[in-house]
């Protein structure tokens, strides 16, 4: 097993020992805030303590699963794992029968920490039917959102799982629809050298309030709580919804000062609330190429957003900084944080590679995956991009996702910030169909603006006279809503078999650029 203690490590500094030292620092400082609700540092830590003793004993390198949404629950269980040394397996509240029925086996978890409900789900209900399938687990404990244990559910208990070397904090699963589960091995250290680098550029102090309505059992989100929590700032607690009126409100409300997200939300923003931004001064934006277009909107309006790039196997990995040349900050994703090389194979354009002491050492119980991500020491993104000479990184689209016109590339992230930079359009996504001519052509499955009447052949209109004609779209589909991975990114394995099935079919939302 990759990660797993074969002999006595050296002791080396953990994330709980981190936050451990913030929660002192900062004992009566508000740490949390949950709808109405709000924590500081010493009731944090003192929630966590509490948890922490319903646990099992000698969790040491065991895995114990976290289930919960943004809410002091998970940030608790967060905490409550750390201080028994055992390895966090943050898992999605999103996340159904399917997804946990093949990731739970795979982590071996000794102990589950579950929120008991969810936006009307049971949770207690569907692991009450999982639990018994789970050889490694001791004990299971429900929770409510402020993460008090109301509930307690034995497991068999029948095999001791082996212990993962100290040096591990987390196991991330990665998002996919296909295949096998991957959990991502992340070092405490990853987090330890790259959270006071993160703060450092936001120039993040006690005194900020933190928006957080990325989900925080996602990579993205996790490393932004972990890095507020390391500043004595607030985390504002959001469950992310297709709705503003929740986020615009908490802005108001804890007079918020920081703000990350994706793409998609930062065009929301500017469409509902560019005008009114309260305090907000800075954040990451991540997840997803954003439109230089949309950057600079964000300038104008005082909101300083920085690109942002980072995977679950990297953590956050490049970012632009402040001072950055608008050139720079509007087309590239910034250059390395410490402890990061990068290098780009096959050509000017070509896969991006990492390597640096933050990479993951590899997948759990997956040697075969963990071999085939890495290049002689080199972590393989997928991701392709080129860099400048001064080191900055312009990502242009995923190898896989790469669109082929005609013997011409184009890559989904750039009609995608196009599309979004239409005032009606709320989510979009593009994906590579068959053509009988040009090999593939790019198809737009797209979310408008409630209340909004937008015809396709308008909004390709809009695109012909900003983007090349090989890059427009041969086919809009309008939806209610764009099918969503668990990490809130467009599931393109089911759009292109929707686009499959109605290949045949005529419909009012087809249009071709040559119309």
């Amino acid at each position: 097993h990759v990660g797993l203690r074969t002999q006595p490590s050296i002791m080396t500094p953990t994330l709980d020992e981190l936050l451990q030292a913030s929660v002192q620092r900062h004992a009566g400082r508000p740490a949390l805030a949950w709808e109405a609700r709000q924590m500081t540092y010493r009731d944090l830590g003192a929630a966590a303590e509490r948890l922490a003793a319903r646990l099992p004993d000698d969790l040491a390198g065991q895995r114990v699963g976290i289930l919960a949404p943004n809410t002091p629950a998970f940030v608790v269980a967060l905490l409550a794992a750390w201080r028994r040394g055992a390895v966090a397996v943050p898992l999605s509240a999103r996340w159904r029968e399917y997804e946990l029925r093949r990731v739970l086996p795979d982590a071996e978890p000794a102990a589950l920490i579950a929120i008991e409900t969810h936006r009307g789900f049971s949770f207690a209900d569907l692991l009450a039917a999982i639990i018994p399938e789970l050889p490694t687990l001791s004990r299971c404990l429900l929770v409510d959102p402020l993460g008090e244990v109301i509930g307690e559910r034995p497991g068999p208990a029948q095999a001791i799982p082996a212990p993962l070397d100290p040096e591990i904090a987390l196991l991330l699963y990665t998002s996919g629809t296909t295949g096998a589960p991957k959990g991502a091995l992340v070092r405490h250290r990853t987090y330890l050298d790259g959270v006071p680098a993160i703060n450092a550029i936001l120039a993040a102090t006690p005194d900020d309030v933190c928006l957080m309505i990325i989900p925080v059992a996602h990579a993205f989100g996790l490393e932004m709580l972990v890095a507020a929590l390391a500043a004595g700032s607030q985390s504002v607690l959001i469950d992310s919804t297709f709705s503003m009126g929740p986020l615009l409100e908490a802005m108001r409300r804890y007079r918020a000062t920081l703000l990350h997200g994706s793409p998609a939300l930062f065009i929301a923003f500017l469409k509902q609330a560019a005008g009114d931004r309260g305090l907000l001064r800075t954040g990451f934006v991540a997840g997803a190429s954003c439109p230089s277009e949309v950057l600079a909107r964000l300038d104008a309006a005082g909101l300083c957003i920085l690109n942002l790039y980072g995977m679950t196997e990297i953590a956050a990995a490049t970012c632009c900084r402040p001072d950055d040349p608008a050139e720079v900050r509007y087309t590239t994703v910034g250059r390395p944080l410490p402890g990061y090389t990068f290098r780009v194979v096959g050509g000017e354009v070509g896969e991006v590679q990492v390597q640096g002491p933050h990479v993951t050492p590899g997948y759990y119980r997956q040697p075969e995956q963990t071999a085939a991500a890495h290049d002689e020491g080199w972590f393989r993104t997928g991701d392709l991009g080129s860099l400048d000479d001064r080191g900055n990184l312009r990502i242009v689209g995923r190898a896989k996702e790469v669109i082929h016109v005609a013997g011409l590339n184009v890559f989904p992230a750039e009609v995608e910030g196009l599309l979004l930079t239409h005032p009606d359009v709320v989510q979009a996504a593009v994906v590579g169909v068959p053509h009988p001519t040009l090999g593939e052509v790019p198809q737009a499955f797209v979310v408008l603006r409630p209340g909004t009447n937008l015809a396709p052949t308008a909004l390709l209109q809009f695109a012909r006279e900003r983007i090349a004609g090989y890059k427009l779209p041969y086919v809009i589909r309008l939806l209610p809503a764009l099918p969503l991975l668990a990490s809130g990114k467009p599931d393109r394995i089911a759009l292109a078999r929707i686009a499959r099935e109605e290949a045949h079919a005529g419909s009012s939302d087809r249009v071709h650029p040559a119309l």
